[in-house]
């Protein structure tokens, strides 16, 4: 009789045991899941905001080249996008600074560096070229940045 009781117990501990065991790894795996989004939607947001960026130096370069003016209108427009581009990555980068690699602010101040260095071109068309470059060369960082700390693989 009493080793019956016995099994009983240990066979109810092993049970609570395994219940509380499972829903432990349950909860890790939710909490893992969850940072890998965050992490994931900063990446993204991180992204979008380079492209935005991107666009205004492009669409005033390619004018240059083709020897045409934009309008008034839509180059204020372009730029107005470009600042506040620039203030959603420096918000990203700053904000989300637990979430995401400090590599990635490393990549955003050598943008910076070289959007400064791309003042002091001889032309209008070498600028948003220099500019151009040091967005992409940052946007390439980050999306490899990216791509190795969310284990995302050829991307």
């Amino acid at each position: 009789m009493n080793l019956e009781i016995l099994k009983i117990f240990i066979q109810i501990l092993l049970s609570v045991a395994a219940a509380f065991l499972g829903a432990w790894l349950a909860s890790r795996r939710f909490r893992n899941e969850r940072w890998w989004e965050k992490k994931s939607e900063a990446y993204s947001e991180l992204v979008e905001a380079l492209h935005d960026m991107r666009w205004p130096s492009s669409e005033h370069f390619d004018a240059g080249i083709e020897h045409r003016d934009l309008p008034e209108e839509y180059s204020q427009e372009l730029w107005q996008e470009f600042r506040k581009a620039r203030k959603v990555v420096w918000k990203i980068t700053e904000s989300s600074s637990f979430l995401i690699s400090s590599d990635v602010l490393k990549a955003v101040q050598e943008m910076e560096r070289g959007l400064s260095s791309a003042r002091n071109a001889d032309s209008w068309v070498e600028h948003l070229d220099e500019q151009g470059d040091a967005i992409d060369t940052c946007l390439e960082k980050i999306k490899n940045i990216g791509a190795k700390e969310l284990g995302i693989n050829n991307a």
